[in-house]
């Protein structure tokens, strides 16, 4: 937050002198419904820490990792000409994608997690969780971490590692996680699980060897796990409901027999995933009684207008809808088949987002490469008279791979169509 002068809105206290805002006009292409485009000009102003708001309540600066680094094609570049490992790590060292966490793996049997984040060397002193006092030079950090200092997981000892965008404090098993005093001071990092890396856990930790099929049933697990938010919510919705009401209490009978399931054949998922998809969050945040009341009130009215009972299959409710096709399809937020959904209609739901491009890869003993893969549309997602526009949404919606084709005998086999740029297209 910067303190302005009293008589020069460009004027900000910086230390023991007034410092002014850089000041440019930007020109903004903006689409109007849709259909019209418009430019528009727009005041920009820049302080010590970079870019600045100003609101009637106040002037803000903001500092972010990456600021002024354009480098971040070159190094998803190098990271997929990456030869081996050594490679992939040297590109990593780029520090130009400042926030995907990453995993690797190769055929000799290397696995490395790392957390991967610009974070920013800060001071000591303030809460940097909030609004931070910005006309003091102890606020300006101009230095990240080094590399060495990231959170990282090499070749554990378990010969697992997992990526969820949880906390880097759960990504293996427990004897190979690493410590919470191993964490940068003022990181920022989270700390806590979601669904799917407690999924993982459970469904890993039992096992000491996997199969190609189970490691593919683990991906499409439908399950929310017990110690999960979803789990939280559905107590308390149960907790709440003490009323006479013949609706309610056959609601309440109908979440506690869930088993929190969201297969595309489970009767209690549609009553649950109705109720819970309009406030589910991250993290378990405490709603009133009142509130839990209403949102299992409404979720009941809308499975009763339509389709005349609480237990309507999942997949009836829950739909991938791509082109002429509209499908059923299981998942949920924060599953292993991660689908997210918006009501598009009382008691309908469309999948909008989640699991897109899937893959599975394995090596055999020489090191060569088998792969399936999966996309929840098409290889042409703009261009919808393709017949690759919405052509492996089936096959998504039932959770099935197809073989990728890498050598060049197996893509000539399987060729659509050949052609050069800028020539027709010859079938």
């Amino acid at each position: 937050m910067l303190e302005m002068h009293p008589d020069n809105s460009l004027l900000y206290r910086f230390d023991d002198q007034w410092l002014e805002l850089e000041k440019e006009i930007v020109s903004i292409k903006i689409k109007i419904f849709g259909l019209f485009n418009w430019t528009i000009k727009r005041e920009a102003l820049w302080s010590v820490h970079g870019p600045v708001l100003q609101f009637e309540h106040g002037t803000y600066a903001i500092r972010y990792a990456g600021l002024g680094d354009i480098r971040q094609v070159e190094q998803w570049y190098r990271m997929n000409k990456a030869q081996n490992f050594k490679d992939w790590k040297s590109a990593m060292h780029m520090r130009s994608i400042p926030s995907f966490n990453s995993v690797f793996a190769d055929y000799t049997g290397n696995i490395f997690y790392l957390y991967n984040g610009n974070i920013p060397v800060r001071k000591s002193g303030f809460d940097w969780k909030n609004y931070l006092p910005g006309w003091t030079s102890e606020t300006l950090w101009d230095e990240i971490i080094p590399f060495s200092k990231l959170p990282m997981v090499q070749n554990p000892a378990s010969g697992l590692l997992y990526s969820t965008n949880q906390s880097p404090l759960y990504v293996s098993e427990d004897s190979d996680n690493l410590k919470l005093e191993s964490l940068p001071k003022h990181g920022g990092i989270e700390l806590t699980q979601n669904n799917r890396s407690l999924r993982l856990s459970e469904l890993f930790s039992p096992k000491t060897n996997l199969t190609f099929k189970e490691f593919e049933e683990i991906k499409y697990d439908m399950y929310y796990s017990k110690q999960s938010v979803v789990a939280k919510y559905v107590e308390a919705i149960i907790h709440a409901i003490d009323e006479e009401d013949s609706v309610l209490q056959t609601s309440k009978a109908i979440l506690k027999k869930w088993n929190l399931s969201t297969h595309p054949e489970n009767t209690e998922a549609s009553l649950g995933m109705l109720t819970l998809t309009p406030f589910l969050k991250w993290t378990y945040q405490k709603i009133d009684e009142p509130l839990l009341i209403e949102y299992v009130r409404t979720a009941s009215k809308q499975l009763m207008d339509t389709y005349k009972t609480l237990t309507p299959p999942y997949g009836k409710v829950h739909r991938l809808i791509r082109g002429k096709q509209d499908l059923e399809i299981g998942g949920g937020p924060d599953i292993l088949h991660a689908v997210y959904a918006t009501n598009y209609a009382p008691g309908k739901m469309r999948g909008f987002s989640g699991d897109g491009l899937v893959y599975l890869v394995k090596w055999d003993s020489t090191g060569k490469v088998y792969s399936q893969s999966i996309h929840q549309y098409g290889s042409a997602t703009s261009r919808p008279d393709s017949p690759h526009y919405s052509d492996q949404s089936a096959l998504f919606a039932r959770r099935e791979m197809k073989p990728v084709w890498r050598t060049k005998t197996e893509i000539l086999q399987n060729l659509e169509s050949s052609y050069k740029p800028g020539e027709e297209i010859k079938n």
